[in-house]
C-alpha cells in the first residue's frame, strides 16, 4: 500500500441523498429551462438526472412540492450572490449593486433564470400551487429596493419627497422586462449596456432637484402619491 495514499471517505446515506437531490433538481431545472414545467415529467427528470423514473416521486411526492424545491434553491443561490454583490453598501449605491445582481445573475446562470421565469408565468396558468411562493419571491425583491432607496432618501442621496414604495416596483418591472426581453431574444439585448442606462435612469430620475439641475416636479404630485395608493388599495 502507498503510504501516502489516503483512504476513501465513505460517504454517509445523507451524503448521498443530498447529492442525489441535488442532481434531480438540477435535471429539473435544465428539462423545465427547455421545456417548461408543463412539458418536463417527474419521469423525465429521474432519467435526465441519472436515476430510475421513479425517484423523484419517491423524495418530493408530487411535481408541484418538487417545483417549489427547485425555486427555493435557486432563490438560495441567487440570495448568497447578493449578499456578495451588496456587501456593506447602503442608498443608491445598494440599489445600483442589486440591479447588477439580478441583471448578472440572468448572465452568469441563464437555464436557472430561464426556468425561474417560465415558472412565473406558469404559476398563473398550469401550476397555481406555485403562486403564493412566486409571488412572495416578487415582494422580497421589492422590500429590497425600498429598504436601500429609504436609506438613499435619509442620506438626501434622492429627493425627499418621492414615494419609494411605487419606485421600487418600476425598478423591479424593469429589471423584469430586461430579463425577460434577453430571455426570448438574447442577441437582440445588450444587458451589459442596459444595466448601465437602468441605473443611470435611476440616478438621474430620484436625484434631488439641486443636484440634478432639472425642473423640479410638482410637489403636490409627489406628496400625493402615498394618498392615491392608499386609495387603491382599499379599492382593492
Amino acid at each position: 500500500m502507498n503510504p501516502t495514499s489516503q483512504p476513501a471517505v465513505r460517504r454517509t446515506q445523507g451524503d448521498r441523498r443530498a447529492e442525489s437531490d441535488r442532481r434531480i433538481l438540477g435535471a429539473a431545472m435544465r428539462l423545465i429551462a427547455r421545456n417548461g414545467a408543463a412539458g418536463t415529467t417527474l419521469a423525465d427528470i429521474g432519467v435526465a438526472a441519472g436515476y430510475s423514473r421513479g425517484l423523484p416521486s419517491e423524495r418530493f411526492g408530487t411535481k408541484g412540492a418538487l417545483l417549489d424545491s427547485l425555486i427555493s434553491r435557486t432563490e438560495e443561490a441567487f440570495q448568497e450572490q447578493l449578499a456578495i454583490d451588496v456587501g456593506g453598501k447602503t442608498g443608491l449605491a445598494a440599489v445600483a449593486a442589486r440591479i447588477e445582481a439580478h441583471l448578472n445573475g440572468a448572465a452568469r446562470s441563464p437555464d436557472a433564470v430561464r426556468a425561474l421565469y417560465l415558472l412565473y408565468m406558469e404559476s398563473l396558468t398550469v401550476a397555481p400551487e406555485l403562486h403564493g411562493h412566486i409571488a412572495e419571491l416578487g415582494r422580497a425583491y421589492r422590500a429590497g429596493f425600498v429598504r436601500h432607496l429609504r436609506e438613499a432618501r435619509q442620506a438626501g442621496e434622492i429627493d425627499a419627497r418621492i414615494d419609494v414604495q411605487d419606485h421600487a416596483t418600476v425598478i423591479l418591472g424593469a429589471l423584469r422586462g430586461m430579463i425577460t426581453l434577453w430571455l426570448i431574444d438574447p442577441a437582440a439585448i445588450d444587458l451589459p449596456a442596459a444595466k448601465a442606462v437602468l441605473v443611470a435612469m435611476v440616478h438621474r430620475g430620484l436625484a434631488p432637484p439641486h443636484a440634478s439641475g432639472q425642473r423640479k416636479q410638482p410637489a403636490r404630485a409627489l406628496r400625493d402619491a402615498p394618498k392615491r395608493r392608499r386609495a387603491r388599495s382599499a379599492r382593492a
